[in-house]
């Protein structure tokens, strides 16, 4: 089975969510499933654009930052520019669920419009509402699913005039989460946030390289220990673990090469020996290399 991956620069960015400045929303007809990423999850990451997902069906557990929502059909969730998010599977059973991405250009209209000013910018700079989980079975949030669903529905259909609806339903909701978040304390980044993506990004820089976690923590300014408890709470996993599933990643184009040998790509990924990366390898992709190799010929 192909997996999907996301695809992220060196920092945890997602790349290519915006769609086009012509119309910066993305949003697919058909639902996304859990099952086609790899373990059954997409993996900590984050994007300037804001994100409304909607479960269709199953259910799933939805990560953001440090905050993890059991979410359920019909159930959705809003998270803000660039807040740390990923989501997995709850057990075997598999989740569809519905994405979208938006630029809050189509809210605000032009630069410093007086919408940008009151309405916009409180959420986005002043953090008013980082993330926000809606459910089903509260009344009080019906109202916001509702218009979720209607942008969806839009999406998918795109009959004539549908950018001028969709741009018309995104001010209502935005005009709720305002309204929700209107009169609450602004929060300030979180320093665990900022530990995480540099962590991260110098994961990405240095992958193919000796990393320990003295180094990784030094680079953050945290102690060890509360660099392994905090990387593990935003991400799901020991910093370890990410690096050897983003190692076994960044292996999967150097196995198409066949001029490489299975052990130029365990160097090239970082793997101390081809017998580890086998081992590594087959641990998160259920086959070894020289397989995936030949299921790519």
């Amino acid at each position: 089975m192909k997996y999907s991956r996301l695809k992220l620069d060196k920092t945890g960015l997602e790349l290519g969510t915006r769609g086009s400045w012509a119309f910066p929303v993305t949003g697919s007809a058909r639902p996304g499933r859990l099952s086609h990423y790899e373990g059954g999850r997409f993996e900590c990451h984050f994007h300037p654009e804001t994100e409304m997902t909607l479960i269709a069906e199953g259910e799933m557990y939805y990560q953001a930052n440090e905050k993890v929502f059991l979410l359920r059909e019909g159930d959705g969730i809003f998270v803000n520019s660039n807040v740390m998010h990923a989501g997995w599977l709850t057990g075997q059973s598999d989740c569809a669920y519905l994405p979208m991405n938006f630029a809050t250009v189509m809210v605000s209209g032009h630069e410093n419009s007086r919408i940008e000013q009151l309405y916009v910018e409180p959420v986005l700079r002043d953090n008013l509402i980082p993330f926000a989980a809606f459910f089903a079975k509260n009344e009080e949030d019906r109202p916001i699913l509702s218009l979720m669903w209607e942008c969806h529905r839009l999406l998918a259909e795109k009959q004539e005039g549908y950018e001028l609806l969709v741009k018309a339903t995104l001010c209502q909701l935005w005009f709720q989460l305002y309204m929700r978040g209107k009169g609450e304390e602004s929060v300030c980044p979180d320093r665990g946030v900022i530990a995480v993506k540099t962590a991260i990004a110098h994961m990405e820089g240095h992958y193919a390289e000796r990393l320990t976690l003295e180094e990784l923590a030094e680079v953050c300014n945290f102690s060890r220990s509360e660099f392994c408890r905090i990387f593990r709470r935003y991400t799901g996993r020991t910093p370890f673990s990410y690096l050897q599933h983003l190692r076994v990643r960044r292996s999967l184009p150097l196995l198409q090469d066949r001029s490489l040998s299975i052990t130029e790509v365990a160097e090239r990924a970082g793997f101390a020996g081809a017998s580890y990366y086998a081992e590594i390898f087959r641990r998160y992709m259920n086959m070894s290399p020289l397989q995936y190799r030949k299921k790519k010929e």
